[in-house]
């Protein structure tokens, strides 16, 4: 099944000013580790931190959309290797994960699949809140795991 014959209801994926930005912000670091040539050990450091942000930006554009609904219920996911379709037999479930932490909390949607994988995603990958999205993937018809 092609993802161009199905209709997409729905797209979740990396905003994409935050990832122009790390982009931006990767160059602005390179231009100040040319900069800082008469430091050499300041030269390094500012330099790899140029080329994280610059990866992590690419990556989230690359990865656009990191989650989609398709008809069906079909997910098509997308990783670093490519585009992976899921159909309602290959999830087990899913579900929401909530961490709490010293400051606060943060929420994962977790798709657990047949094959023994976890999929994980957060309110960076998707832009929007983990929780509003498992309520939209219940409504298509998915296995969803509602904590008590």
């Amino acid at each position: 099944m092609d993802r161009n014959d199905l209709a997409v209801h729905k797209e979740w994926a990396t905003p994409l000013p935050g990832a122009i930005a790390l982009v931006g912000a990767g160059l602005m670091l390179a231009v100040a580790a040319a900069a800082s040539y008469t430091d050499p050990a300041a030269m390094v450091f500012i330099g790899i931190a140029s080329i994280a942000l610059i990866v992590a930006g690419v990556v989230s554009l690359v990865r656009r959309p990191r989650l989609a609904l398709l008809d069906g219920p079909t997910l098509v996911v997308s990783t670093i290797r490519g585009k992976r379709t899921l159909g309602v037999g290959d999830v087990e479930r899913i579900s929401v994960l909530r961490s709490r932490r010293i400051v606060g909390s943060s929420d994962q949607l977790v798709i657990d699949l047949h094959d023994d994988r976890l999929l994980v995603f957060g309110r960076w990958d998707l832009g929007e809140s983990p929780a509003a999205v498992v309520e939209r993937l219940q409504l298509a018809g998915l296995p969803v795991e509602i904590a008590g």
